[in-house]
């Protein structure tokens, strides 16, 4: 099969603010704007798929976990539609601005497209390559999957950036307020909303704790795990660590489209879905949103995207495109959640989408980065925006075109003082303020050979 490795050139149409929330450019042609795209790249987070340990919250339930169609971890079917319809989308959203031709497949060099090891990050990368280019058989390239995670998507634990222990411990303990006990406390409402639905932990689960039976899931232990991947990184063991896989788990469910008395054992509907996501962010905030894991986290991805960002670009660049991914037009990255949480608390921006939690990235949720070209003044800029599905757009395989598109919302780089519109930023400043976020001394050289 082809590897996505293509090349091309932009108009870019008008963006319109609704409510707050940037929607995709309408078609528009060479006379009706100053802007062209000349670049751009996606980070998307991979599709729907199941739990990837359901060993660890069976013991939560009296009652069994619904069944999936594929391993755990893996991307499902449904999932993978999921993300043919995104690439649809941003194939109207590139045709429709003039980065992509409107028909064909594009040429060599055009197209880079690369994923992390897993399953579901390189199927992902193929069902969003469809939908961008059907019927031309291009697929993600990536790591071989045997060799374990890639790099450049988990630099800490594949030991590029491994964390100090004592600072990671401190940033984990500042963002729970002190101690991990004042963290249970503030968050006892979200686990009591949590009770209602969950019939369980088991009585065995209860006993192993030291509990009695008909004990609730944040009566087990709380810590702080320093031994995560060989002790190069940390996690939480314990309720919060739980109850986070089991929020997402409802929503992978009620976007898998299961039955409605599968979906939490029909005790949860999107807005259930919705609220006890906050105990995924919960963990998140306390843990990928930690400014000095966030900083060793993403900033290989970063610099990465900076070069990206910055190639071709003349003396603009400063150099700054020296290192990074291949030559394209259209680069798309494949990865996982954590890194789009790294990235966020890195350049400090943030989203709120509808029906989800505030800078929730969800499945299939990306991060764009278009490179512009003022016609006027010559000058060039990055534009940064979040798009994503929402839940019953992915729960019913919904055609992302038009008024039914993904929610995508204006990103807005603090510090950045020359913008020309909504989620831009002139490319030079971009790329300083973002360069200055970064740790040296966790970026490596990126390879992407297969």
């Amino acid at each position: 099969m082809k590897r996505a490795r293509v090349r091309t050139s932009a108009l870019l149409g008008a963006a319109l603010v609704v409510g707050g929330l940037l929607s995709a450019p309408a078609p528009a042609r060479a006379a009706e704007t100053r802007e062209t795209v000349e670049k751009a790249l996606i980070f998307s987070r991979h599709g729907v798929r199941p739990p990837t340990e359901t060993h660890k919250i069976v013991p939560l339930s009296t009652r069994d976990w619904p069944s999936w169609p594929v391993p755990d971890g893996h991307l499902t079917p449904h999932g993978r539609e999921g993300a043919v319809l995104m690439g649809q989308f941003y194939r109207s959203r590139f045709v429709g601005n003039g980065l992509l031709p409107a028909g064909g497949c594009p040429a060599a060099g055009d197209v880079f497209a690369w994923a992390n090891t897993d399953q579901r990050t390189r199927e992902t990368g193929n069902g969003i390559l469809e939908g961008l280019f059907p019927g031309c058989g291009l697929k993600a390239a990536s790591k071989p999957p045997q060799g374990g995670r890639d790099v450049l998507f988990a630099p800490i634990a594949q030991g590029l950036s491994p964390l100090d222990p004592a600072s990671a411990r401190a940033g984990v303990l500042e963002a729970m307020g002190g101690s991990v006990d004042a963290y249970k406390a503030k968050l006892a409402p979200l686990f009591a909303r949590l009770d209602p639905v969950l019939p369980g932990p088991r009585p065995e689960t209860c006993r192993k704790a030291g509990l009695s039976e008909g004990c609730h899931l944040i009566d087990l232990p709380w810590a702080i795990d320093q031994g995560k991947d060989k002790g190069r990184n940390i996690g939480l063991d314990g309720p919060l660590d739980l109850a986070s896989t089991i929020a997402e788990t409802f929503r992978l469910e009620y976007m898998e489209g299961m039955a409605a008395d599968q979906v939490g054992w029909g005790r949860v509907g999107a807005d259930e879905v919705r609220d006890l996501m906050a105990l995924r962010m919960a963990k998140y905030d306390v843990i990928e949103h930690v400014p000095y894991i966030a900083r060793r986290g993403a900033s290989f991805l970063l610099q990465q995207i900076v070069a990206a960002m910055n190639e071709g670009a003349g003396s603009q660049s400063s150099g700054a495109e020296s290192a990074g991914p291949p030559p394209a037009k259209l680069t798309l990255l494949v990865g996982h959640d954590t890194n789009i949480g790294h990235m966020r608390a890195v350049m400090q921006v943030g989203w709120a989408l509808e029906g989800s939690q505030p800078n929730d990235s969800s499945p299939t949720g990306a991060m764009l980065f278009e490179r512009l070209k003022d016609g006027a003044s010559g000058k060039r800029y990055v534009r940064l925006s979040f798009a994503a599905p929402t839940a019953d757009q992915v729960r019913g395989l919904t055609p992302l075109t038009g008024d039914a598109g993904p929610r995508v919302a204006a990103l807005e780089l603090p510090g950045c003082t020359d913008r020309l519109g909504p989620g831009t930023c002139e490319l030079s400043q971009f790329t300083a303020l973002v360069s200055q976020r970064l740790d040296p001394t966790a970026v490596g050289k990126p390879d992407y050979t297969q």
